[in-house]
């Protein structure tokens, strides 16, 4: 008779990066997998809400390749990929609902959705 083990503790293998940011970039989640913070956040709380708020982002990038662009977040260049939904990018902002709003806003509901959860 088969049956699956089931691990008692979390493992989260997230890749973190501290790297130089521009000022107002506390961090970032990359569509591989990776994460980077501004190197200086120097608050343990701060630094903890950063990168759950980015493992947020991380987990809708899993999801968008999972249902084949279907549901979740991806990016390019000139892009933003949610929900099935294609928004242009250009100059550090996002043409959302005929605007164009800076990215990281908390009008977006991929970014509604990382706020939520941080906490």
């Amino acid at each position: 008779m088969a049956f699956k083990l089931k691990s008692p503790y979390v493992v989260d293998n997230t890749p973190v990066y501290f790297v130089d940011e521009e000022d107002g970039i506390l961090g970032r989640a990359n569509n591989n997998g990776t994460i980077t913070v501004n190197n200086r956040v120097d608050s343990p709380a701060q630094l903890e809400e950063v990168i759950k708020h980015e493992k947020v982002h991380v987990d809708q990038f899993k999801r968008f390749a999972k249902s084949n662009g279907k549901k979740g977040l991806n990016y390019s260049d000139s892009s933003i990929e949610w929900e099935g939904q294609s928004y242009p990018r250009k100059n550090g902002k996002i043409k959302y609902k005929g605007k164009w709003i800076m990215e990281g806003s908390k009008s977006f509901p991929w970014e509604k959705e990382a706020y939520k959860k941080e906490k």
